[in-house]
């Protein structure tokens, strides 16, 4: 069955994008700010566990847990140090524009130390479900594809659901929409933002580990990564994480369903024109005026 394989391999490519989008969704939602160095987390995620492992010959277990744990220091200080100067110094910057660049510029300083401890050839960490595809009547669902699909699920449901349903969630709503005001509630915005920013980083590269035995890694991989996620997370609000999950796998799915039936070669470019399209005729209903004006 063609059309069932096309979309489960859309699902998986579409998980890619939704995990991303479902990161930068809520760190804007709770922080204002445009997290472009989202994917950049993911491939240090991976490279480093594959370095670790491969070739300083550590267990892979304490590979992965050493590099999560180098992930989220980082990413705390770098909050510490850097985001808190940004938001709550003296200076204090505001505007989308401005508070965006501190993370543009991350990304870069991220690649560069990537290209120096890791290379610049393709990497990826080591497969965590080894074995042949799983096969159901004429459809066929490789194990790598399926454990991606699930954390993507997990985590953006997860998220969904803290945010709709808990008071911590309410707390991080509040701190996005009116930081002033949730600090005189009495919420400490400045902690949300730093677990958000160091649990989204986490978060990310625990993806990059299990996605990257399918799809390869380079040292400049996080930049495309950020975008997609970026993409994805427009098309739901921004500042909607669930809506941000089921964008990323719908342009999966539209972008496999594309390529098997209109062009492989032409596939991306159908996709985006349809994209832009939909953003012209539904502004509204997509988020972007919304976003723009936030």
């Amino acid at each position: 069955m063609k059309l069932g394989n096309l979309i489960i391999a859309g699902l998986v490519t579409g998980s890619i994008y939704a995990v991303f989008a479902v990161c930068v969704a809520v760190w804007y939602r709770v922080c204002n700010i445009l997290n472009l160095a989202v994917g950049d987390f993911a491939m240090v995620g991976a490279l480093g566990v594959d370095n670790l492992y491969r070739v300083k010959g550590m267990p892979l277990a304490a590979a992965i847990v050493t590099t999560l744990a180098v992930v989220g220091v980082f990413a705390y200080v770098y909050d510490r140090i850097v985001l808190r100067l940004a938001q709550d110094g003296p200076r204090r910057m505001e505007g989308i524009v401005v508070t965006f660049f501190f993370t543009f510029a991350l990304s870069f300083f991220i690649d560069g130390v990537a290209k120096m401890l890791f290379g610049t050839d393709v990497h990826a960490a080591p497969a965590l479900w080894n074995g042949q595809a799983l096969t159901w009547a004429s459809l066929h669902f490789e194990r790598a594809g399926l454990l991606v699909l699930a954390c993507a699920i997990i985590i953006g449901g997860a998220f969904w659901l803290y945010i709709r349903y808990t008071l911590g969630g309410k707390a991080l709503e509040a701190s996005g929409e009116n930081p002033i005001g949730a600090r005189i509630a009495g919420i400490d915005t400045r902690r949300y933002r730093w677990l958000i920013f160091v649990g989204t980083a986490v978060i990310a590269a625990v993806f990059g580990i299990v996605e990257s035995p399918i799809t390869g890694y380079t040292y400049l991989s996080g930049a495309t990564i950020s975008l997609t996620g970026f993409l994805a997370a427009a098309y739901g609000g921004f500042r909607k994480p669930g809506r941000a999950l089921l964008a990323g796998l719908f342009i999966g799915v539209l972008e496999a369903l594309l390529g098997g039936y209109v062009s492989a070669e032409y596939g991306d470019t159908v996709l985006y024109a349809i994209l832009a399209a939909a953003v012209l005729a539904w502004p509204r209903g997509l988020g972007f005026e919304s976003a723009v004006s936030g």
